[in-house]
């Protein structure tokens, strides 16, 4: 298959909330993005991660498609930062600082309107994985949030490694619909805000 002609009219099909052009990008940059995450991580699950979260950004912030004048450089710049940050966020908690630790740092340099979405997305989140059926939940918890392995988790919730991976993947799913499902009204929110 070859790559979609990326005009205006192609990001205008995409900003009005065209679910099929929208997946027909993901489909020809979502390898793109996955080898230079892969390359800069060398972990497959925080790649893969590293891809959603690329493209719900863009799906996210889709009426901006528009006026991309380059896709390419654009998706480099969405997946670089994307990337780094997931890097940054991975060596925070492999360093495990403490509360106190960060009371005496510096505040970080972020912008308002960031540390508005960045909380507005937790509560998204939030929101999302209390709704999970109760294994579906508790694989994530086990998994995401605590960072056990499949076997460790499997070992936890006393089920089978593959019924662990089955629960992860299906709840993974089931977050991101409740999340493009209510983005919208996020996005509403995060508006009003200022």
């Amino acid at each position: 298959m070859t790559r979609p002609h990326l005009d205006t009219v192609f990001f205008q099909r995409i900003a009005a909330g065209d679910q099929t052009a929208f997946a027909v990008l993901v489909s020809q940059y979502s390898k793109i993005v996955y080898s230079v995450a892969y390359r800069l991580t060398r972990s497959v699950p925080l790649s893969e991660e590293i891809v959603q979260d690329v493209f719900l950004k863009i799906w996210l912030k889709r009426t901006m498609l528009v006026d991309v004048v380059n896709f390419p450089a654009f998706l480099h710049t969405v997946s670089t930062n994307m990337i780094y940050s997931a890097l940054r966020q991975q060596q925070r908690d492999v360093l495990s600082i403490s509360a106190t630790d960060l009371e005496e740092r510096p505040p970080a340099v972020n912008a308002t309107e960031e540390v508005v979405q960045d909380r507005e997305y937790a509560g998204l989140l939030e929101k999302a994985i209390r709704r999970l059926p109760e294994r579906q939940q508790q694989t994530y918890i086990l998994i995401k949030k605590e960072g056990m392995k499949r076997d460790a988790a499997a070992a936890a919730m006393n089920i089978s490694p593959e019924t662990v991976k089955s629960n992860l993947e299906q709840a993974m799913k089931n977050i991101r619909a409740f999340c493009l499902a209510n983005l919208d009204i996020l996005m509403i929110i995060i508006c009003l805000a200022f």
